[in-house]
């Protein structure tokens, strides 16, 4: 099992384009055994994704070459024990949703944020960020977001 973690600057999206993003993922995701978390806050994407490596990787490729974002960068790869996020195709967070703990996932996505305490914080390359952002999901009701 393999997971990869990047980050980008989505060029200017309409809540529909997200959405359809999302609808296209989690369609193509179930269809290659790919699971994971998109992460998506005031023009900026995370993503957290886990799989086969050669499926990530070859996904990776694609992503990087999709115009609606630039400045993509990966933070992290390699190799993992188990999935994450093995019950979401693709499970989405955003600013969007209501609830207060989005606050410390947006600190950790959002580079215009300065976080309190922020040596303190896992940075999104970590499991503890992604274990906080799925106990998000599980808070909120991932039924709605999966």
């Amino acid at each position: 099992m393999y997971n990869l973690v990047y980050k980008s600057i989505a060029n200017t999206l309409t809540l529909a384009q997200v959405n359809e993003i999302l609808a296209v993922s989690r369609d193509f995701n179930a269809r290659h055994d790919i699971t994971g978390c998109l992460i998506y806050h005031q023009g900026f994407f995370i993503q957290y994704l886990e799989g086969e490596a050669e499926v990530v990787l070859a996904l990776f490729e694609k992503i990087k070459l999709d115009k609606r974002h630039r400045a993509v960068n990966l933070l992290s790869k390699g190799n993992i024990y188990s999935r994450e996020f093995n019950t979401w195709s693709m499970a989405y967070l955003s600013n969007q949703l209501p609830n207060d703990a989005f606050r410390y996932i947006e600190q950790l996505v959002d580079p215009r944020i300065e976080p309190v305490g922020k040596s303190f914080l896992p940075n999104p390359t970590s499991k503890r960020f992604w274990l906080a952002a799925k106990a998000l999901l599980h808070k909120i009701g991932h039924e709605n977001f999966n």
